[in-house]
This record gives C-alpha cells, sequence and structure tokens, in this order.
C-alpha cells in the first residue's frame, strides 16, 4: 500500500549516549542513553528504551507531528538496562486514558530481563503502571529473520555481536537489530549494540544497501579499539563511503567521550563523506518521497513549560 496524500515519515533522535546518562547534561550531541523513533503519523517505531524514551514520551503528548499516534512499537535490541531503562519514565504510564496501545518486542533474554527488573520489589510492574493508562499493553518475543507485518510496515530482526567483559568475564548477549520497511517510502536500520567483525561484514553491507538510513554503533573513534561489543566511526563512515545512497548516523556515543573527541573522530574518518552524520539529540530527518531520500537536519521546538 502506498504512502497517503500527505503523510510524511519523520527519524527523531532521542538518547545517542551509550551505556550512562550524563547528569547534568554537558554535551551538545548526546546525553541520554538509546532511543530513536520512526513515525508516519498514525503508528512509530521505538528502537531502544533508554532515557531517551522520557524525551519521546513527552514530544509524543505535546508536539503536533504525534497527535494522530496511537499505536506505539518499541524494539529492544538487548538485555541490557542503558537500553530499556526509560520504559518507567515514560509519560503514557502516567497519564490517565491516553488510548496508546503499547507493544514491546525483544528477543526472550531482554524480555525476561525486563519483567524481572520490573518485579517487586525492585519496582513496580509494567502491567500495573499501564491499568487506567495505555489502552494496550503487549509484549512479542521476535524472532530472528522471520518478517512480520506490523501495519502497513514490514519488520524484520537480525543477529548483532554484542557481549559484556572480556577474557573469563566476556558474555554474550542474544542482541538483535531490526530493519523496517514500508512500501512507497524508505527502508530504515538499526545497528546498536555491535561491534564489526569480517565475519559480520557481508551481513551490514547487505543491510546498508538496501536501507536509506541506518544508526550504527561508533562509540569509539578508530576500528583498532573496537571493543566489549560496540563499533567505531571509521567502519561507520566506511560503510557510509561505500554506500552513498545511504545515510549513515554514528551513535551510541562513548559514555566518556566529551564533544570535541566524538567531533575530532567525525572530522578524521568522516572527511568528504556527504551521507556520514553523528546521530544528535534533538534532530530529526524527514521524508522525502520526491526524492526517495531523507531530507536535510530539522531541529524539533523545545515546548515551553
Amino acid at each position: 500500500m502506498p504512502l497517503k496524500n500527505g503523510q510524511f515519515i519523520d527519524f527523531d533522535v532521542w538518547g545517542t549516549r551509550g551505556s550512562r546518562s550524563l547528569v547534568p547534561p554537558r554535551s551538545e550531541i548526546g546525553n541520554l542513553t538509546s532511543c530513536y523513533s520512526l513515525s508516519d503519523g498514525e503508528q512509530v517505531f521505538v528502537f531502544d528504551a533508554g532515557r531517551g524514551l522520557a524525551a519521546f514520551s513527552h514530544a509524543l503528548m505535546t508536539d503536533r507531528r504525534f497527535q494522530n499516534v496511537k499505536s506505539i512499537h518499541i524494539l529492544i535490541t538487548h538485555a541490557h538496562m542503558d537500553h530499556w531503562e526509560g520504559l518507567k519514565d515514560a509519560d503514557w504510564f502516567w497519564n490517565r486514558g491516553n488510548g496508546y496501545d503499547l507493544t514491546i518486542y525483544g528477543r526472550s533474554e531482554a524480555q525476561k530481563a525486563i519483567l524481572s527488573a520490573y518485579e517487586h520489589p525492585s519496582y513496580v510492574q509494567l502491567d500495573i503502571l499501564a491499568m487506567g493508562t495505555v489502552a494496550k499493553l503487549e509484549r512479542v518475543e521476535i524472532q530472528l529473520r522471520e518478517p512480520q507485518k506490523i501495519g502497513s510496515w514490514k519488520l524484520e530482526a537480525f543477529p548483532l555481536n554484542h557481549y559484556s567483559g572480556a577474557g573469563d568475564y566476556k558474555r554474550f548477549l542474544d542482541a538483535a537489530g531490526f530493519q523496517a520497511t514500508i512500501p512507497g517510502g524508505p527502508v530504515v536500520a538499526y545497528l546498536c549494540d555491535h561491534e564489526p567483525t569480517t565475519g559480520t561484514l557481508a551481513a551490514e553491507e547487505e543491510i546498508v544497501r538496501s536501507s536509506d538510513l541506518v544508526v550504527f554503533d561508533a562509540s569509539y573513534a578508530a576500528v583498532k579499539d573496537q571493543a566489549y561489543g560496540h563499533g567505531s566511526q571509521e567502519h561507520a563512515a566506511n560503510m557510509a563511503r561505500r554506500h552513498g545512497k545511504t545515510m549513515v548516523l554514528g551513535s551510541h556515543h562513548g559514555a566518556t567521550l566529551p564533544d570535541a573527541k566524538i567531533l575530532e573522530a567525525q572530522k578524521e574518518f568522516g572527511r568528504g563523506v556527504r551521507n556520514y552524520k553523528l546521530a544528535v539529540e534533538g534532530n530529526y530527518f524527514r521524508w522525502d518521497a520526491r526524492k526517495k531520500a531523507f531530507g536535510p537536519v530539522r531541529k524539533r521546538k523545545i515546548p515551553k513549560i
């Protein structure tokens, strides 16, 4: 089904910092843990639910771009808490009768981690927070490489290379990336958290080649520094260089990296690569149906309180 006349599709950046949020905020690039949204004006896909989710959920209720959204699909990449810690802060769990249909997608490992974290006495179960607030709360355990149809969209999950620790303490996670497609519109892919290797390159190439916008894990500056299941700006920029029609956003910025270091790496490895950009909180991109590409950066208006 083609896009409706006047229908717009926006990709928003809400949280780009890796592993921890910065408090007090001190970055012009990223202070909040991972969260991005892809909206067609009626439903929205949310890639990860870090602390950036609180910013998105507030905008959902205050920004006119989202005024007709009722279905929210939250895609959790893996079990690490910095990718779902924002769930309890979402406005839809604190505003009665808001009418949103909420679905949380993730691998079994991630779903179990979330359920366990919100059990008594750690916190209040999400099902209880959902009573009288959202219209519906569901959980879907996703399977890798099994596309599913969600409204007009097709969603597919694929494996990522992510782990914690090193040596005897190295533990791999059941991590998944996502690719969302709508007929007549964009293809958007999300590869965080992920450490590229020679073994993952072919799959990455296919994902980037078939997408219009890709978010890449770029926690480190150089490929030689990649570790702990995270990628680099050098690798992300190289992927953009090889696929000039795809917009590549470097994200999941290092937990201790100041803006100067992040920008220095972008300048070094992204020089001359016009389709490589940093994911910056507060920015969004709108799909241009005529050009079949996402347009230039737009800045969200911060509502007055």
